[in-house]
C-alpha cells in the first residue's frame, strides 16, 4: 500500500503533504515544520499547490480512453511514435505530443509497481512488501519471483528476480544524479512521464471525484509537471494540463520516466512514494541511487572466470548440500555459490552469477543448481556433462557474437532463460525435459539423438522481445506446437526443415516463422475429430523466406485460417478447402471493464473500450502479403481491408473476393497466445484502408473471383466467373476469358492496358466505366460482345488498340474510340446497337459487320467500312464527320448504306466504293450509298473519285449527289475498271521465282573439267563455294550461297579417261522484287559421268534433282506470308574440243544442253475484298550454251597454273508457260517470253600439291531480262 506523509497547512491555509526532507528540522523545531522553512520555501510549496485544480487523478476534458491507451503504449500511442494529437471528448485537438518520441513502457511490470533496470533487477518502493512476483509482457509470459528485496535505507529499494527477464530490455536509470535543481532544467528534461495502476478516480473541473476501480486493476499514465522540489526526491504538483496524472494507493513504486535530451533517450528517474490524499495534488517521487543499485547488483556476482586457452579443460564440480562449487583449470581455481536450502524462492538468492571470459571447454562433474545465478559468457565456450549432469540456475548471456555449445540438459520443470546477442548452440543428447525462453540473439537446436534414437532439445519454447532467432538443426528439435511466440515474438527459423503445425502460438505480429534454408514445407492441420465442429485459427504473425505454407482442410467442414501479421516468402501457399483469410490488423487498445465504462458513461465520457479491437472501428494497421503463388482447391479466398497482396492466384473451383467485408477481429488480441477469433464484417471508407492487389489471377473450373477494391495485375478465366465492382481495377497483364464471364457492377471502373481476350460476353452496369486502353499500339481487345446495361455507362478505347465484338448498349452510354492527345490509329471491328447512345472516333478504323444503330456518331480522321460478306448498314440520328472515310461495299445491284436522320454535319470526307463480286460492270442502274435530310450540304464528301486497287486491277466509281423532296442522297452510278501495270509486273516478277532458281542451279550445274584433268590417283573428293548476285529487269534482286561436294572414281577407257561420280548440293537465297521479298533453302543431289580424251573431246553429262523450300510474301499485293515447297529437274550435257597452242596455250570451243522441270506453283488470298489467285505451271525449260574458252598453263618446280578466261552465250529453246492471275475483274494471262544472255567468266586453276587442286572463277553476264551480277566460285580437289 502507499505511504502517506502528515499533511500540514501552509500559509494560506491550504493542505500540503509534509515532505521527508523538511520533516529533518532543525532541533528544537519539532512539531512547528512550517515555521522552521525558510519564507521563500513556504512561497514556493504555497504557490504550487494553490493552483486551481483541472485534473486531479486523471481529468475530464480528455476521453479517459486516450489515458488507458497512452499508459499500455496501445491505439496512437505505440513506442516510438511522434507528434502524438490529444484531442478533447467532442473529437476537437487540445495538444500535440511532440517533445519526445513515445516511450516504451514495458519495462513496467504489468502490476505497476517495479520496473526492470537490469535483466534480472527490479526497482520499487520497499514499503510495497506484499508483491512476490512480476510479470512483463503478457499475462501468459513468464512469471518472475523476487529472491531479495535488497531494501534501501530510503524508501527504495532492488528485487533481485529468480531469472533473467527475456521479455522486453531495461531501460536505462537517470546519470544526471541528485543535485538540487537537477530535474527543472528544462532544456535537458522537457518532459516526464509516469504509469501506474492505483486506485482509479476521475475529478471534473468542479473538483468533484468519481471512483473508478480498486488499485491493482488496470494502467493509467499521462504527464508529471517538472518538479518543485528537486534533489534525491521529486516532488511535483498536478497542475491544470492535458493528459495530466496524479499517483494514488497502489501507485507506490511506480515509475517516473524522463526524456534526456542530453542522451536523446528516455530514463528511469524515480518510482513513487507519496501522495497528498485523494482530494490532493502533490506526488513524491525517489531519484533511483544509481550507485548503490550497482553495489547491490554487484555484490550478487562471483569472480571472473578467466580462462586461458590451450591450458586444458575447465572442471565445474559442485556440492548441491553446500551450494558451493568450484572451476578449476589446471592449477587455477575459482569458487561459485549456488542454490543453498529449500526455502524457495529466497534460497535462490545464494546462487552468484559467473562471468566467463577467455574461452575453451568447460565440463560439469557435477548436477549444478546455480539459483538465481546467471552464467555470461564473453568467449566462445563448448559446456559439456561428464555424463548425464544437469544444469540449472538464472539464465544464460552470450555476448557479441561468440558461439556457447550447450551440451548440457535441463530439468522437468525449469526453464532456461537466454540473453545476448551470441549464440547458443543446444547440443545434448536425448531428450531434455527442460524449457526454453530466449529474449535475444540466436539460439540453434542441434540436440543429438541417444542410444535409443531419442532426442528433443527442450520441452516446450517461448520466442519473446521481438529480439531472438531460433534455429532448427533438423524436424526432431521440438514438437511445433510447444513453440509459443510471446511478446513481440522473434523468428523461429525452420533452416530448410518441414514442419506440421497443429497450432500456431503467435501472440501478435512480431511473432515470425522463416526459412533461411532450402525450400521447406510449413504444414498446417487444424482440423478437429468433430466435423461438426466450427473452426477459425488466426495468425497475427509473419511467414517468410523459402517457405511453402500447406493448410489441407477436411472436405465439408467449417474451418477459417487468418492471416492478420503479413507474408513474405519465396514460395507458395496452398489452401485446400475451408476458407483463407488476409487481412489487415485493428489497432489494439486498452481494455476496462464494462462497470468502468458504465461509470464514465454516465459522466458523459463514452470512449471507454471494453474490447481491444472491434469491427467498428476506424484505426486499422495495414499488412503486406507477398508470396510466389496462392493455390486454392475447393477453397474460398477472402482479402479483406487494410491488406496488400502480390502474388499468382491460382483457384481451382474456389472463390477469390478481393477487397472483402467478411473477415476475424482477436477479441484476446494484445493479451497473449491464446485468441478468440470472432467473424464479422468491416468496410474500409478510406481509400487509403481498402485492401490492394498486384499480380494475376488464373480461375478454373467453376471458380469465382470478385473485385471490390483495388486491383492491378491479370485474370486468366476458364470455365468461370469474374465480377468487379471496384472503381480502381486496372488489367495491366493480357487477360483471357475462356467459356467464362466479365461483369462489371454498377459504378465500377475497368482499365485494361494490356489486351482482354474473351469469347463470351462483357457486360457492364449502370453507371460503370470501362476503358480499353493501349500501352504498345495493336493491343487486342475481343469479345463475342460488349454488353452496356443502364443509364450513365461508358466504353472507351484508348489510341492504337484494336477492339472486336459488337457494342450493345440499352440506355444512354458514352463510347469513346481513339485520344484527342495521342496520334495513333485505333481499329474496330464489330456492330453498334446503341439507339440512346453518344458515339465519338478520332483516328478510328471501324469496319462493321451488319447494322448499327446509334444516337449520334462523331467521326474525326477516322474510317467507317463495312465487311464485304451480307449487306452492312449505319443509322444514326446525327453524324459529324471530318477528315473521315466511308468505304462502302458494293456489287452494281446493291451496297452498303448510311442513314442519318436528323443532321449530317462536317466536311472534306472521302466516299471510296468497293467492288465485291466478280460481276462488277463498267455501268449500271444506281446505287443509293448515303441518305441524309434534304438540308445536308452537298460538300461534305468530295466526289473526286477513289480508285481501288484490288488485285491487278483498279476500280473507279462514278458517284452522283440526287436531291429529292425528302432527302439528299449519294449514289453510285458504275465502276471504270482499269488494268493494275505495277501489280502485274509485280506479281509477274514474283511467279519467275521459280524460273530465276532454275537459272542459278544451271549456272553451277558443270564446272568440274578443268579440276579432273591430269588427275592423279583413282579417287577423288572435292568441294566448291559459290556466292553470287543477279538481278531482271523487273526489278528483282537476288543473292545466293551455294555449296557442292562430291565424290567421283577415274576409269580408263581406250583413248582417254572416264570419271564418275555422285554430288550433293546446298543452296541459301534471299531474293526480293519491288513489292515482294522472301528466301529460298534448296538441297540438291545428282549423279554425273565425264569422259575425256587424249584427241582433246571431252563430253561431261549430269542428272540431278533440287528440293526448295520457300518463304515469301508481297505487300504491295496484300499476298501473307506463304511457307510452300517446289521441285526442279536437270538433265544436262556438255560436249567440247581443246585444242593444244604453242607456249601451252588452248583454245576450247564448246556447247551445253539443259533439260528439266520446274514445278507449277499457284496462291490464293483475299485482298481489299476480292479473292486474288496467280498461278504458273509447270515449266520445262531446255537451255543451250555455246561458247569458247582461252587458256594457258604455267609451271614451277612443285606447282602448276592454268589461267583461263571465256565468254559463252546462254539461251532459252522453249518458251516458257504463261502466268494467270485472278481478281474481281476475271482471268488476266500475261505471257513469258525466251531470254538469254552473255556469259563471261576468268579463273584459275592450280596444283598446289601432287593430289591437290584448288581453283577460283568469277563470272558475270549481260544483255539479259535476268543477268548474273557477279559469281565468285572458289573449289578444292583431292584425289588418292
Amino acid at each position: 500500500m502507499n505511504k502517506v506523509y502528515s499533511l500540514k497547512k501552509n500559509t494560506k491555509e491550504q493542505v500540503v503533504a509534509v515532505a521527508e526532507i523538511f520533516s529533518r528540522s532543525k532541533k528544537g523545531c519539532e512539531g512547528k515544520v512550517i515555521p522552521c522553512i525558510s519564507n521563500n520555501i513556504v512561497w514556493l510549496i504555497g504557490t504550487i499547490v494553490s493552483f486551481p485544480i483541472y485534473a486531479s487523478v486523471v481529468g475530464t476534458s480528455l476521453p479517459y480512453q486516450t489515458y488507458r491507451d497512452f499508459a499500455e503504449n496501445k491505439g496512437v500511442f505505440q513506442a516510438g511514435a511522434e507528434n502524438v494529437p490529444l484531442y478533447d471528448k467532442n473529437g476537437n485537438p487540445v495538444t500535440t505530443l511532440n517533445k519526445a518520441p513515445m516511450i516504451d513502457f514495458s519495462s513496467n511490470d504489468s502490476t505497476g509497481v517495479a520496473t526492470l533496470v537490469s535483466p534480472q533487477y527490479v526497482v520499487s518502493v520497499k514499503h510495497n512488501g506484499g508483491y512476490q512476483y512480476v510479470k512483463f509482457g503478457y499475462a501468459d509470459d513468464s512469471s518472475y519471483a523476487l529472491v531479495d528485496r535488497n531494501n534501501h535505507w530510503r524508501d527504495f529499494h532492488t528485487p533481485r528476480l529468480n531469472k533473467i527477464v527475456t521479455e522486453v530490455t531495461p531501460l536505462d536509470i537517470t546519470n544526471a544524479g541528485t543535485a538540487k535543481g537537477t530535474y527543472q532544467n528544462a532544456d535537458r528534461f522537457p518532459v516526464f512521464y509516469r504509469v501506474g495502476t492505483g486506485t482509479q478516480y476521475v475529478k471534473d473541473t468542479n473538483g468533484k471525484i468519481t471512483y473508478l476501480m480498486g488499485a491493482y486493476s488496470y494502467k493509467t499514465g499521462g504527464i508529471v509537471n517538472t518538479p518543485a522540489i528537486s534533489d534525491w526526491s521529486f516532488v511535483t504538483n498536478t497542475t491544470n494540463t492535458p493528459l495530466s496524472t496524479y499517483g494514488t494507493p497502489g501507485d507506490s513504486g511506480s515509475p517516473l520516466f524522463a526524456w534526456d535530451a542530453d542522451q536523446n533517450k528516455w530514463v528511469l528517474l524515480a518510482v513513487l512514494n507519496s501522495y497528498a490524499g485523494v482530494n490532493g495534488n502533490t506526488n513524491w517521487y525517489t531519484i533511483i541511487p544509481a550507485g548503490d543499485v550497482k553495489n547491490t547488483m554487484k555484490q550478487d556476482a562471483d569472480a571472473p572466470v578467466n580462462t586461458k586457452q590451450g591450458e586444458g579443460d575447465i572442471h565445474w564440480s559442485y556440492d548441491e548440500k553446500t551450494g558451493l562449487g568450484s572451476l578449476t583449470q589446471g592449477s587455477t581455481s575459482w569458487a561459485m555459490h549456488g542454490n543453498l536450502g529449500a526455502t524457495w524462492p529466497a534460497s535462490l538468492n545464494s546462487g552468484k552469477d559467473l562471468t566467463f571470459q577467455g574461452g575453451g571447454t568447460v565440463v560439469l562433474e557435477n548436477t549444478v543448481n546455480q539459483g538465481a545465478g546467471t552464467l555470461t559468457f564473453n568467449d566462445d565456450y563448448i559446456v559439456k556433462p561428464v555424463d548425464t549432469q544437469t544444469w540449472k540456475g538464472g539464465g544464460i548471456i552470450v555476448n557479441g557474437e561468440h558461439l556457447v555449445d550447450w551440451q548440457i540438459n535441463g530439468v522437468t520443470g525449469d526453464s532456461l532463460h537466454k540473453l545476448g546477442t551470441g549464440t547458443l548452440k543446444i547440443n545434448g543428447t536425448g531428450v531434455n525435459p527442460g524449457s526454453l525462453s530466449v529474449g535475444d540473439g540466436t539460439v540453434i537446436l542441434a540436440q543429438r539423438a541417444d542410444d535409443n534414437g531419442l532426442s528433443q532439445a527442450f520441452s516446450s519454447v517461448s520466442i519473446v522481445s521481438g529480439r531472438p532467432t531460433l534455429v532448427l538443426n533438423d524436424d526432431k528439435q521440438i514438437n511445433p506446437d510447444n513453440i509459443k511466440w510471446g511478446y513481440h515474438g522473434g523468428k523461429l527459423d525452420i533452416n530448410g526443415n518441414s514442419l506440421t503445425f497443429h497450432k500456431l502460438n503467435g501472440a501478435d505480429d512480431g511473432a515470425i516463422l522463416t526459412n533461411s534454408g532450402s525450400m521447406a514445407n510449413v504444414n498446417l492441420d487444424f482440423n478437429s475429430p468433430d466435423t461438426t465442429a466450427t473452426i477459425a485459427n488466426i495468425w497475427h504473425g509473419h511467414f517468410t523466406g523459402n517457405l511453402n505454407i500447406n493448410n489441407e482442410v477436411t472436405a465439408g467442414t467449417q474451418n477459417d485460417f487468418v492471416i492478420d501479421g503479413g507474408v513474405n516468402t519465396q514460395g507458395s501457399i496452398t489452401q485446400q478447402n475451408g476458407r483463407l483469410f488476409m487481412q489487415g490488423h485493428p489497432v489494439v487498445h486498452a481494455v476496462s471493464s464494462q462497470d468502468v465504462a458504465n461509470k464514465l458513461k454516465a459522466l458523459g465520457d463514452n470512449s471507454v473500450l471494453t474490447q481491444p479491437v472491434s469491427f467498428t472501428q476506424n484505426d486499422w494497421e495495414n499488412r503486406q502479403f507477398s508470396m510466389a503463388e496462392l493455390n486454392l482447391q475447393n477453397a474460398e479466398f477472402n482479402l479483406a481491408r487494410n491488406a496488400s497482396l502480390n502474388t499468382r492466384i491460382n483457384a481451382d473451383h474456389s472463390t477469390v473476393t478481393l477487397g472483402s467485408e467478411d473477415l476475424y477481429i482477436d477479441l484476446n488480441d494484445g493479451n497473449g497466445v491464446a485468441t478468440k477469433p470472432t467473424l464479422g464484417k468491416s468496410k474500409a471508407t478510406a481509400e487509403d484502408d481498402q485492401s490492394r492487389f498486384n499480380g494475376h489471377v488464373q480461375l478454373k473450373q467453376g471458380s469465382t473471383l470478385t473485385i471490390n477494391e483495388h486491383f492491378v495485375g491479370g485474370i486468366d478465366s476458364t470455365d468461370s466467373a469474374t465480377t468487379i465492382t471496384s472503381t480502381d481495377t486496372t488489367l495491366n497483364q493480357l487477360s483471357r476469358f475462356t467459356q467464362s464471364s466479365l461483369s462489371l457492377g454498377e459504378g465500377a471502373k475497368l482499365t485494361a492496358t494490356a489486351g482482354l481476350l474473351s469469347d463470351g460476353t462483357v457486360s457492364s452496369n449502370a453507371g460503370a466505366s470501362l476503358s480499353l486502353l493501349s500501352d504498345q499500339p495493336g493491343t487486342m481487345y475481343s469479345a463475342q460482345s460488349w454488353e452496356l446495361s443502364g443509364q450513365d455507362m461508358s466504353l472507351n478505347v484508348g489510341a492504337g488498340g484494336i477492339i472486336t465484338g459488337d457494342i450493345n448498349a440499352n440506355d444512354a452510354a458514352s463510347i469513346i474510340f481513339g485520344t484527342t492527345d495521342i496520334n495513333q490509329s485505333t481499329n474496330y471491328y464489330g456492330n453498334i446497337n446503341a439507339p440512346l447512345a453518344s458515339v465519338t472516333m478520332k483516328d478510328t478504323a471501324w469496319q462493321a459487320n451488319k447494322q448499327s444503330v446509334v444516337k449520334s456518331l462523331t467521326l474525326n480522321g477516322s474510317t467507317l467500312s463495312f465487311n464485304r460478306f451480307g449487306q452492312g448498314g449505319l443509322t444514326s440520328d446525327t453524324l459529324e464527320a471530318t477528315n473521315s472515310s466511308f468505304i462502302i461495299n458494293a456489287d452494281g445491284k446493291a451496297a452498303d448504306t448510311v442513314t442519318v436522320n436528323q443532321a449530317l454535319t462536317g466536311g472534306n470526307n472521302t466516299l471510296v466504293v468497293i467492288p465485291t463480286t466478280n460481276s462488277v460492270k463498267q455501268g449500271g442502274d444506281p446505287v443509293s450509298l448515303i441518305t441524309a435530310p434534304k438540308n445536308t450540304q452537298s460538300n461534305i464528301f468530295t466526289l473526286n473519285p477513289v480508285s481501288i486497287n484490288a488485285g491487278f486491277h483498279s476500280f473507279t466509281p462514278q458517284l452522283d449527289v440526287l436531291e429529292t423532296d425528302v432527302n439528299k442522297q449519294w449514289r453510285l452510278e458504275g465502276f471504270y475498271i482499269q488494268p493494275d501495270k505495277a501489280a502485274l509486273r509485280t506479281g509477274k516478277s514474283f511467279m519467275d521465282l521459280g524460273y530465276k532458281n532454275f537459272i542459278t542451279e544451271i549456272n553451277n550445274l558443270n564446272d568440274r573439267m578443268g579440276d579432273l584433268r591430269h588427275t592423279h590417283g583413282e579417287t577423288g573428293a572435292w568441294a566448291r563455294l559459290n556466292s553470287g548476285s543477279g538481278s531482271a529487269t523487273d526489278g528483282f534482286t537476288g543473292s545466293y550461297t551455294h555449296l557442292q561436294i562430291g565424290a567421283d572414281r577415274k576409269h580408263i577407257i581406250e583413248g582417254g579417261e572416264l570419271f564418275t561420280g555422285v554430288t550433293a548440293t546446298f543452296t541459301s537465297s534471299n531474293n526480293r522484287g519491288t513489292g515482294w521479298s522472301g528466301r529460298t533453302k534448296s538441297t540438291g543431289i545428282g549423279v554425273y559421268a565425264s569422259a575425256m580424251f587424249d584427241s582433246g573431246l571431252y563430253v561431261d553429262t549430269i542428272g540431278k534433282y533440287v528440293r526448295h523450300d520457300n518463304h515469301y510474301s508481297s505487300s504491295a499485293l496484300g499476298m501473307p506470308e506463304q511457307d510452300y515447297g517446289s521441285h526442279s529437274w536437270y538433265l544436262g550435257a556438255e560436249a567440247g574440243w581443246r585444242f593444244s597452242l604453242p607456249d601451252e596455250t588452248y583454245i576450247q570451243p564448246q556447247t551445253e544442253l539443259i533439260y528439266g522441270t520446274v514445278s507449277e506453283n499457284q496462291f490464293a488470298w483475299q485482298f481489299n475484298g476480292g479473292e486474288i489467285y496467280m498461278q504458273r505451271k509447270q515449266m520445262q525449260p531446255l537451255i543451250g550454251r555455246t561458247g569458247i574458252e582461252f587458256g594457258k598453263t604455267f609451271r614451277g618446280k612443285d606447282w602448276e597454273m592454268t589461267a583461263l578466261t571465256g565468254i559463252n552465250y546462254q539461251y532459252d529453246l522453249f518458251k516458257p508457260t504463261v502466268t494467270a492471275f485472278k481478281d474481281l475483274a476475271g482471268d488476266t494471262y500475261i505471257n513469258n517470253g525466251k531470254d538469254s544472255r552473255v556469259v563471261f567468266n576468268v579463273g584459275v586453276n592450280t596444283k598446289i600439291k601432287e593430289n591437290t587442286r584448288i581453283s577460283l572463277n568469277v563470272e558475270r553476264s549481260e544483255f539479259g531480262s535476268y543477268n548474273i551480277d557477279k559469281l565468285i566460285n572458289a573449289n578444292i580437289r583431292y584425289t588418292f
